[in-house]
């Protein structure tokens, strides 16, 4: 792998009383972007299981109460009988017909046998395949839009990528309008993929726009907000959701048309929002040869690296994304209505409480992010979460374990937890890292391999996981917690392997030496002898010695607008030590990085160690 150091090159030439605080426009400029692009990932996201239960509402006359309601479902030919003073289905009702009878009710194929419940149903809602259809058609939309979407991005620009992000995003929205208004379920799912295509680029886009323009003390700050928005946005999905479904009442004509399509309309106003986006952003500081750019001296090349140079970190990109997906959060968030169902809760309510609990979760991320750095957040969530999965949510949840209580405590006591770690650390940080872990010339093309491979383990899951459950009970009519024991017990294996190779292998790309990056600062202009002086963190220097240090880094034009100052300058008391004694200093720094190993080199102790064995023969 080649020789690498992390060199901090936005926010241009700036004194440390010029840096920026987190709410000024300045930084909002950039973390605009991770608002609405993470609120459209997250809506659309939350969409599925919100619009679902609509559709079955509209769909099971057995739910309205009076005659009134009962002629007027919508997606259902329902008929009032007043005999039984209940609403039935215009051809056969299986629950007048069979009750609880279970053998006419699995021979009768206009029915359904409902294992819960132990009833006889008709059909309601969509069928199982119908909801994978819908459920799936984003993800294969974002798998195949996430291909190319790093690479379009650094062609085209940010401006023209999040105008077509918008765009097709109304397009989608006008889809779902129609679906809803005609009942046509393929239309539905062609505006999902659609969706799914552009949020493959939003994905990538949104991180890697505040990865390149972002000050370097809220670089990671805001890197954690895609994560952020995302959750908001799911949990928004869910509580319009409640707002919406709560209010229905079935006693009376419930305008089921109505309400499905003012859902539908919060999709169609962030993609607006997309748009102006795209109109109104500032240009990005970065530049690639690939695109408009291509005769600028300053620009970054893209094919710099090749894939087979990039062997390292694309396999940890690799395993990355299998911490975050194959750790099981599809399957948690799955089976986290289950248990709230199994504590009293309605659907859109239980769905409603994980949700919250899901974003609140996340904006402990924010503080973090400033006093950890990415590989420590990632690294610590990926072990709790994946003790989590496999303590508490799988082997207590098998049958004969544990009572039932007991099962349910635990398993939302373990769902909990594990949302937490994952919220807070997990998804959050990956996105970061997606950039980080490559060079800044292949972030577009590297950045665009993890989140394929996200969006395929993804894929995997929603696919396998409810089959394997299913066949591991025994069927549909077996115990389901078996299943889902096992499941999360791989789940939390899997987690506890990855978490091992990456406390070996996970390492942010460090430059060598810093890219032009087309902005302008000081450090590019620097000699290239005085470029590649490695000097340790402030925050990592005594008191006794941080004046050494602030003068080796001001006699040698180090900026200090590319330090990450976490030591009060008023600790770094006055001393008599000259410019000369701190350039000789730095002289010598100079001379033990040319003449270290390779591999010593890329160790920041090996500059510690140097600079403390030197400064207690000056002090």
């Amino acid at each position: 792998m080649p020789s690498k150091k992390q060199t901090d090159v936005s926010g241009g030439d700036r004194q440390p009383d010029e840096t920026p605080t987190f709410c000024s426009l300045e930084n909002l400029k950039v973390a605009q972007v991770q608002v609405v692009g993470g609120t459209l990932n997250g809506f659309s996201i939350g969409f599925v299981a919100v619009y679902a239960y609509f559709y079955l509402m509209s769909t099971d006359c057995s739910m309205y109460k009076k005659e009134v309601a009962c002629n007027r479902v919508l997606n259902a030919e329902c008929s009032w009988n007043g005999t039984r003073g209940e609403c039935g289905w215009n051809g056969f009702t299986c629950f007048w017909g069979h009750g609880k009878d279970k053998t006419p009710c699995l021979d009768d194929s206009r029915c359904k046998w409902v294992y819960s419940d132990e009833e006889c149903k008709n059909p309601t809602g969509y069928s199982s395949s119908y909801n994978g259809i819908f459920a799936g058609a984003m993800i294969v939309g974002a798998m195949i839009g996430s291909i190319y979407a790093g690479q379009f991005a650094a062609r085209f620009g940010h401006k023209v990528s999040f105008l077509i992000v918008g765009i097709v995003g109304v397009v989608s929205s006008v889809m779902y309008h129609v679906s809803s208004a005609t009942n046509e379920f393929w239309v539905l799912c062609v505006g999902r993929l659609l969706i799914g295509v552009v949020l493959g680029l939003v994905n990538v886009a949104c991180p890697m726009y505040v990865d390149q323009n972002a000050h370097p003390k809220f670089l990671h700050v805001d890197g954690v907000l895609f994560q952020v928005f995302t959750t908001f946005g799911i949990m928004f999905a869910a509580a319009m959701g409640l707002a919406i479904g709560q209010s229905v009442n079935f006693d009376k004509d419930t305008k089921m048309d109505a309400r499905m399509q003012g859902y539908c309309a919060f999709s169609t106003l962030l993609s607006v929002l997309m748009v102006a986006l795209g109109i109104f952003l500032g240009e990005s500081k970065t530049k690639f040869t690939s695109g408009k750019h291509e005769d600028d001296g300053t620009a970054l090349d893209p094919n710099e690296y090749s894939y087979l140079q990039m062997l390292g970190p694309l396999a940890m990109g690799l395993v990355t994304s299998g911490t975050l997906q194959l750790t099981g959060i599809n399957a948690v968030m799955n089976y986290a209505p289950k248990i709230m169902g199994n504590l009293g809760m309605v659907p859109l309510v239980g769905n409603f409480v994980v949700m919250a609990w899901n974003f609140v979760t996340t904006l402990v991320s924010i503080p973090l992010a400033r006093v950890l750095t990415m590989r420590q957040l990632f690294l610590g969530a990926s072990l709790v979460a994946s003790v989590s999965c496999l303590l508490l949510c799988g082997v207590p949840v098998y049958p004969g374990v544990a009572d039932k209580n007991v099962k349910n405590g635990v398993a939302i006591t373990g769902i909990a937890i594990f949302i937490a770690a994952f919220e807070i650390g997990l998804g959050p940080c990956f996105f970061v890292l997606a950039q980080e872990l490559f060079p800044r010339s292949f972030r577009p093309r590297g950045s665009s391999f993890v989140l394929l491979t996200n969006f395929i383990f993804n894929v995997i899951i929603n696919v396998c996981y409810p089959i394997a459950t299913e066949g591991i009970s025994g069927g549909p009519s077996g115990n389901q917690d078996k299943g889902q024991a096992v499941a999360f017990i791989f789940f939390g294996c899997i987690g506890l392997v990855c978490f091992v190779l990456q406390v070996f292998f996970l390492y942010p790309w460090e430059e060598s030496t810093p890219q032009n990056h087309g902005d302008t600062n000081e450090e590019s202009a620097l000699p290239e002898r005085s470029r590649r002086l490695r000097l340790p963190p402030l925050a990592t220097v005594k008191p006794r010695e941080c004046v050494v240090w602030h003068r080796v880094r001001r006699e040698t034009n180090i900026s200090y607008g590319k330090i990450k100052r976490k030591t009060r300058v008023q600790d770094c008391v006055a001393a008599d030590d000259t410019a000369k004694t701190a350039l000789s200093i730095a002289g010598v720094v100079r001379w033990g990085w040319r003449a270290a190993p390779d591999r010593a080199k890329r160790h920041p102790a090996f500059f510690w160690l140097r600079a403390t064995l030197l400064l207690s023969d000056y002090n």
